[in-house]
């Protein structure tokens, strides 16, 4: 119950700007038939909303993305330590007067990565929308631990391809939980929030839940004393991918019909990596990995990595006639460097498993070996899926993907 009183003391920080002394039960420009008279005067009786010293609530005026930084904050109550933050996002320096409040609020926000992987902006000034607001209230309350994703409930709404691809699962679920309604069959993820929206979300997501206790649960990227999985499997029902690190990935990973494939915007960007969450603390020199490369209609060029460190890895891939094992040092460089190959003839669907002990590797092709290689330089622990650039680019109409992956460690 504390951390949610918490929450509401964030709204304070969320509606006001320039706070009055009291808090006032009614405003000048709220009348009674204002559509959200009664979320805002219900948070105003209980000292939560503070008008302006004009004694306007101005529930019109729109909410940066600095601001919702600053009430996740408020919410999660979160104590800032100064002296341990490092800067995430290159348009929020330290001297910016947001930066804690958005490194510190990072589990609960949106922000922006370049396809690179290396570069992330947060858009401080730009402002909080819809589906920004959906992300926040569902990692809140917890129920993206707590419920499954019906992606088809977008469908009731004709903007739905407006809702950003990372962001499908949280507003589903703001639509499941009744957290979040359109109107007239549309969801408006791009439209910014304004004061009045704000209030009536909250008043829903909070005054309107039942037994709250239970349903306020505040989430953690990062469990510390959860162990990290030393196997793996995949087969991409879900869109979230949650056993994979999204955040380091290189390039913009998808679900397609329980399939993944990977695009980018960035014209430099010639290869794509999806690195996979697992212990890379445990003994990490035997293990093996597969996965089904899908390659209708194109020449393949995907399959797995591994040895991965600094954005250069080994890569083992196909080609339209062969298997090659090759080390990719420049993700932008469309070029790498073959180590070894054999021929072997593309078809629609090809199992690829690879066997790593110690430096020696071996490949497997559809259950049968087909080649293997010594003395391979190991230092890196990164590993996971991989596509070049031109196995997406006829998308959608001809694409590579990737599905039913395994991973485990081999003792």
């Amino acid at each position: 119950m504390k951390r949610v009183l918490s929450f509401f003391l964030a709204v304070m920080m969320f509606i006001t700007v320039v706070p009055f002394v009291s808090a006032q039960s009614t405003f000048s420009d709220v009348p009674r038939n204002h559509w959200a008279y009664k979320e805002i005067q219900a948070m105003a009786s209980k000292g939560i909303i503070k008008g302006y010293e004009d004694g306007k609530f101005r529930p019109n005026s729109l909410v940066t993305r600095a601001e919702f930084a600053k009430i996740m904050i408020a919410a999660a109550g979160v104590d800032i330590d100064k002296s341990k933050v490092s800067q995430t996002f290159q348009d929020v320096p330290k001297n910016h007067w947001a930066f804690y409040y958005v490194e510190y609020a990072k589990p609960y926000l949106t922000g922006y990565k370049s396809d690179t992987g290396n570069r992330y902006t947060y858009k401080p000034d730009q402002y909080a929308v819809r589906e920004d607001i959906a992300v926040a209230l569902v990692r809140l309350l917890g129920y993206d631990q707590k419920y499954q994703a019906d992606l088809s409930v977008l469908k009731r709404f004709n903007d739905d391809n407006r809702v950003s691809p990372a962001l499908r699962p949280y507003v589903a679920l703001s639509i499941q939980t009744d957290l979040m309604k359109g109107s007239n069959n549309y969801y408006r993820p791009q439209d910014a929030i304004t004061r009045a929206e704000a209030a009536s979300l909250l008043f829903r997501a909070l005054l309107d839940q039942k037994d709250d206790e239970t349903k306020v649960v505040f989430p953690s990227p990062e469990k510390p004393n959860q162990e990290l999985p030393t196997s793996v499997t995949d087969n991409f029902n879900s869109d979230d991918l949650k056993k994979w690190d999204t955040d380091k990935a290189i390039g913009t990973w998808e679900v397609v019909n329980n399939q993944v494939s990977a695009v980018t915007k960035d014209r430099k960007l010639e290869h794509f990596f999806l690195p996979l969450i697992w212990n890379e603390k445990a003994n990490t020199d035997r293990f093996e990995m597969s996965v089904d490369v899908n390659a209708d209609g194109t020449n393949g060029l995907g399959g797995l990595y591994f040895n991965g460190k600094n954005e250069k890895a080994h890569v083992v891939f196909f080609t339209k006639d062969r298997v090659i094992l090759a080390k990719v040092d420049d993700v932008n460089d469309e070029d790498y460097d073959i180590i070894a190959t054999s021929s072997y003839k593309l078809k629609s669907t090809n199992k690829l498993k690879i066997v790593v002990n110690k430096d020696n590797i071996s490949i497997y092709i559809n259950n049968q070996y087909l080649f293997g290689q010594q003395k391979l330089k190991l230092d890196g622990t990164e590993l996971g899926l991989y596509l070049q650039k031109a196995a997406t680019k006829d998308a959608p109409k001809k694409i590579t993907t990737l599905d039913n992956f395994s991973f485990k460690l081999v003792r």
